[in-house]
């Protein structure tokens, strides 16, 4: 089997100082069946989990959305009582979901994260029993978005990102290319299943603000976004070329689209500019 789909669906737990731990169960199952797929036990702790999630302790909603978009957030666990009958903060909840599986955490910097596919499926499930109406509809949606930039439908992207921006404002002060950059995380929840998100890779002379490269066996082009704040989106597109970003990110593949992405802060709305990269001597 594919060494690197495992990686991808099962790897990605933290124990100590150890960096890769797989869920030993789901590896042995995938080996089994021939195929890597979700094999999380149903069990009650589901239940648990979407009541936990559903509670939204101090903006725990925030910290889950933020870490479906491949984010982490900070946990205290030591407040926690070791009794899942007592959960009565947002580090309860985190330090649950640690002990449930849904969570990896690393010790030193005390921040919790989704380790891996297979889970991050099973957190989407959790929220979707929420009601969170908005937040289930843009990660829905997200699949759409994708196609729509693989289409090169400038239109469609920006709407989707309009949807995106006006239900994930509150996770952070959308002022600036950073809280942009984390809102196209979210709407691009679906392409993490083709593709390793990166957020400011280094190309060329500068660094791009995010970058989709495909996984493993994925015959999709690579997909480079410049982000802008109050500008256009034309000169995103400019940003990329005159930096030189393409020849970087076509060491990972030859095919390529260039995404440039614009808020404006008066209408309120996003500009899309998407241009195919061609290799020279391609």
């Amino acid at each position: 089997m594919d060494f690197d789909e495992l990686v991808k669906w099962y790897d990605g737990y933290q124990i100590g100082d150890e960096p890769s731990m797989f869920n030993p169960n789901s590896v042995m199952q995938a080996l089994r069946s021939r195929r890597c797929r979700s094999f999380w036990a149903s069990t009650g702790a589901f239940d648990a989990v979407a009541n936990y999630i559903h509670m939204n302790f101090e903006g725990l909603k925030d910290d889950v959305i933020k870490m479906l978009a491949g984010g982490r957030g900070k946990v205290n666990t030591t407040k926690f009582q070791n009794d899942m009958s007592i959960v009565r903060s947002r580090d309860d909840v985190l330090t649950v979901l640690i002990h449930l599986g849904y969570l990896s955490y690393n010790w030193r910097k005390k921040e919790c994260y989704i380790p891996n596919l297979e889970v991050e499926g099973e957190m989407s499930n959790a929220v979707e029993t929420t009601d969170w109406t908005n937040v289930v509809k843009a990660l829905q949606e997200s699949e759409e978005l994708l196609q729509a930039t693989l289409d090169g439908d400038c239109k469609a992207v920006a709407q989707g990102i309009d949807v995106a921006h006006d239900e994930n404002t509150s996770i952070l002060s959308y002022n600036n290319e950073n809280s942009l950059a984390c809102v196209l995380s979210i709407a691009y929840f679906y392409a993490r299943n083709d593709y390793v998100i990166h957020r400011e890779l280094a190309t060329g002379k500068g660094f791009a603000d995010l970058v989709l490269i495909p996984r493993k066996n994925v015959d999709l082009p690579a997909i480079v976004l410049e982000l802008k704040y109050n500008r256009d989106a034309d000169s995103a597109i400019d940003q990329i070329l005159r930096r030189q970003y393409p020849a970087k990110v076509s060491q990972y593949t030859g095919d390529l689209l260039l995404v440039g992405i614009n808020y404006d802060r008066e209408s309120k709305t996003h500009e899309c500019q998407i241009q195919r990269w061609e290799m020279v001597g391609e």
